[in-house]
């Protein structure tokens, strides 16, 4: 199977046959001119209708099991109405508890960010939230932009939309943690009773952990999203100032004759 054999063209019909005629040596020199379209594998791929399955989310996974965890502690400790052996104990489950829940929302929105961050979902209607293909290309224009206004030499202009997908290694230690001392404090229920035998240290190390981690799973969402709005809104005004460059000369007449403003006129003028 070839990408030609796709097509389907059906070249036994008369008909359909005679409508095809071949190229002149012109367009056939000048096919033979422009540089190679794909490459071996690409070819391959389109013509096995297989161009699918190359990008994933690296965080999925962690943040999925984050959130269930998150979810077993939130829903035992309401269900059961635990509580500790101390007022300090107390405070701390219930903080837990809080935590736990907040996760729920701060994981789903941590997900939905770096599924359209991975490209493993489409663009949709969501204009404010970055996309790998949205994000990438204002991402390179701002790079352009950026080294020649401010002599940027990094890739910051493209990765400051993509935090959220490079902290794996942090939310996989942060879990192991977590389900440590989840284990311990889920163990510590009575098995007939609603009371907890959790010791303050490990109750407030779980309070501690549950809640940097929904700190996180918050944190990286907002800033990725702030920057990608931020180089939106960069490049919309570099479109807009970038209509007065190169400008000719009738273009250049109404500006200063008729619908320039003042400002305009001190800037085309300097």
């Amino acid at each position: 199977m070839s990408i030609y054999d796709r097509l389907a063209f059906n070249s036994s019909d008369p008909a359909t046959a005679a409508t095809v005629s071949p190229y002149s040596s012109g367009v056939i020199n000048q096919m033979a001119m422009v540089p190679p379209l794909l490459a071996t594998w690409q070819q391959t791929d389109i013509a096995n209708s297989s161009a699918t399955g190359y990008f994933v989310n690296p965080v999925a996974n962690v943040a999925q099991n984050i959130m269930i965890l998150a979810n077993t502690l939130n829903s035992t400790i309401t269900s059961h109405n635990v509580y500790g052996t101390t007022a300090s104990v107390n405070t701390a489950i219930l903080a837990i508890n809080s935590s736990a829940l907040n996760i729920g929302t701060t994981g789903a929105t941590f997900l939905y960010t770096t599924n359209r961050q991975s490209n493993v979902v489409g663009i949709g209607s969501d204009t404010t939230t970055p996309h790998y293909t949205t994000a990438i290309g204002i991402g390179k224009m701002l790079s352009y932009i950026v080294n020649q206004s401010d002599n940027v030499q990094n890739n910051s202009p493209i990765m400051g939309s993509f935090s959220s997908i490079t902290i794996g290694n942090t939310l996989t230690s942060l879990y192991s943690t977590l389900t440590s001392l989840s284990t311990i404090f889920l163990n510590s229920i009575g098995s007939l009773s609603n009371v907890s035998n959790v010791s303050l240290v490990n109750a407030q190390a779980l309070q501690n952990s549950v809640a940097q981690i929904s700190t996180i799973l918050t944190q990286y969402p907002a800033q990725d999203k702030q920057f990608f709005n931020n180089s939106q809104s960069v490049v919309n005004d570099f479109n807009v100032v970038n209509q007065f460059s190169h400008t000719g000369q009738t273009e250049n007449l109404l500006f200063k004759q008729y619908i320039g403003t003042p400002k305009l006129l001190s800037r085309i003028t300097t």
